[in-house]
């Protein structure tokens, strides 16, 4: 499972990059729809519209996200984003940076070396108090050690990936890291520790697709 999570992630960049061109071409619906059917990317792609300090199609890609998921995470940390002086914004460029080159540097040369690159970027991460960029790092530090079969370091930066982010609201780094802890957990034989951490993400799941739901029957009775 943690190796198809970061291969996952090097995967998405392609089809993020084609969203975040799309971003100002598409009507708001058909925006809303392609957030809908790719999360992962149209998170990535409000990554890479920062990177470029497009604030225009960052701010649109996450209004869109948030009618898709009834989740507005995104759309605050754009605001934040652009509330920071140009220093903190390229300290944050610059991590979102390192740690796609570490998914990179893993699907090259694998969980040691890639662990080496992220451990830079969570340097960074920290010095400028990303919260959000913390806990996605840890996420991918923690990750690697799963693959790398170090159980103790793997839930260590998971638990604290899962921590930061359930305390800034970032629904899918918190659910990923949970999901990951359970696999630990599995591998590790305690199978009663591993179902609670999947049954936790179902939850997660199942609370973004009603949420979903909601926010689509709710715009039905407005219209």
């Amino acid at each position: 499972m943690t190796s198809f999570l970061l291969v996952v992630l090097a995967v998405q960049t392609p089809a993020a990059d084609t969203l975040r061109q799309l971003a100002l071409r598409l009507p708001d619906a058909a925006l809303v729809a392609e957030t809908r059917a790719r999360p992962a990317a149209a998170r990535e792609a409000v990554t890479l519209a920062l990177d470029r300090r497009d604030l225009t199609v960052a701010g649109k890609l996450s209004a869109a996200y948030a009618v898709a998921w009834s989740d507005s995470f995104l759309v605050r940390e754009v605001a934040r984003f652009a509330a920071w002086p140009p220093e903190r914004q390229a300290g944050k460029v610059w991590v979102d940076s390192m740690r796609r080159h570490g998914v990179t540097v893993y699907g090259r040369d694998g969980a040691t070396a890639a662990i080496a690159v992220w451990r830079h970027a969570l340097t960074r991460a920290l010095a400028i108090r990303d919260t959000a960029a913390i806990a996605s790092v840890l996420g991918n530090i923690g990750a690697g050690f799963s693959t790398a079969g170090q159980p103790d370091s793997a839930t260590t930066y998971l638990e604290r990936a899962r921590t930061l982010a359930t305390a800034i609201g970032d629904v899918r780094v918190a659910a990923n890291a949970t999901g990951m802890l359970a696999q630990v957990q599995a591998d590790r034989g305690d199978l009663a520790a591993a179902h609670d951490g999947r049954r936790g993400v179902s939850s997660r799941r199942r609370w973004r697709s009603i949420g979903a739901k909601g926010a689509t029957t709710s715009r039905r009775r407005t219209s």
